[in-house]
């Protein structure tokens, strides 16, 4: 019994011992705990770079030039905001094409001076207005100029020869509403004078004025030439071709024109003012073309006849048509008689008719 009672005393403080061990191990641990966490905080203390980073952005202000590149970037920064902005200005020129577009369609109504959609076909329902056409050819009223022959003196120039000269004679006839009419040319030599050329012209005089149902033409060393007016069925003829052409109303010949023209100016000289045109369907030789002339002023021309007021048209050269520039003078106290014609070739020359001698009788009809 006093071996067990010992036993169990040793086993007693044994177990004791064992649990004091514990216990203290259990105590050391615990302190060595908070030593690890210590670790992280150590860890913690690289902050430090932000130090670095306010070192680096002291010394920047100390050089001072480089504040004046850091301004330029704002000026690119400018210069990449205006091609955004020019290219919206662009679309601007797209209306501006159309405005002008509208407007030419727009003109040709206002600018005729009577009804603007008749043609000239539709103008012999209105004779004796001008038609509406501002291309091709229109009509006028006309008055038939009084009977009288006009006399010219003839001067011909081309480049490095000296002058030619010769005299021309236009007669006009009026009477019962037909007319005749003719006009020469001769050249002036030592002893004597060449014919250069003649034409006549007769028809009658109606509405729409000076009306030619034939015409001839003969040149110096050239076949005489006729053309045929057909107004019926609106058509001219050639002999010198067998081309037929049509034609409009108030067509007119080559050598009726030059009193269709004094007519006109006759019948209504509010038609001459400048810059106003006067269109005439002209047949010549071969072909039917439209004589555009353009009022251009109220001029004094000096001839041998006297000094004579006129209204100076002109018909400008017209590439593949004619190359040659054709002027007239018209006087109104004249009876509208053409009292200087010019005529420049495209190659230089210039030939001259002025008036020497005007006579005229009254005409007992309208």
């Amino acid at each position: 019994m006093l071996l067990t009672r010992q036993n169990m005393l040793f086993l007693t403080l044994a177990v004791l011992l064992h649990l004091f061990v514990l216990y203290g191990l259990d105590r050391d641990v615990m302190p060595d705990k908070p030593r690890l966490q210590e670790n992280p905080i150590a860890v913690q203390f690289r902050d430090i770079p932000e130090q670095t980073e306010q070192k680096t952005v002291s010394p920047a202000p100390k050089p001072g030039p480089q504040a004046a590149p850091e301004a330029k970037p704002p000026a690119t920064v400018k210069k990449t905001v205006t091609p955004v902005v020019s290219p919206e200005p662009e679309p601007a020129p797209d209306p501006t094409p159309v405005a002008p577009v509208e407007v030419k369609d727009n003109t040709p109504v206002p600018v005729a001076e009577t009804k603007p959609e008749v043609k000239a076909e539709e103008a012999s329902g209105t004779p004796g207005q001008d038609s509406s056409n501002t291309e091709g050819p229109q009509t006028y009223p006309v008055r038939a100029p009084q009977t009288g022959t006009i006399s010219m003196r003839i001067v011909r120039t081309e480049p490095n020869r000296s002058p030619v000269y010769g005299d021309g004679e236009i007669n006009w006839e009026f009477k019962t509403g037909r007319y005749k009419m003719s006009i020469n040319a001769s050249l002036d030599l030592l002893l004597t004078s060449i014919n250069l050329y003649q034409m006549h012209s007769e028809g009658m005089i109606d509405t729409y004025g000076i009306t030619p149902a034939t015409s001839s033409e003969k040149r110096r060393n050239r076949s005489e030439t006729a053309t045929h007016f057909d107004h019926q069925k609106k058509s001219v003829s050639f002999s010198s071709s067998n081309k037929t052409a049509e034609i409009k109303d108030g067509a007119q010949d080559k050598a009726s024109f030059l009193m269709q023209l004094a007519g006109i100016g006759y019948a209504d000289p509010e038609k001459f003012q400048p810059g106003r045109e006067i269109r005439l369907q002209v047949a010549e030789e071969r072909d039917v073309t439209t004589f555009v002339f353009i009022v251009t002023a109220y001029e004094e021309v000096e001839t041998k006849a006297g000094k004579f007021m006129a209204w100076h048209i002109v018909r400008p050269p017209l590439p593949g048509s004619y190359n040659s520039k054709l002027e007239v003078w018209l006087s109104p106290d004249q009876h509208w008689y053409p009292v200087q014609i010019r005529n420049t070739e495209s190659n230089g020359a210039v030939t001259t008719q002025t008036a020497t001698k005007i006579i005229s009788i009254t005409n007992m009809e309208r």
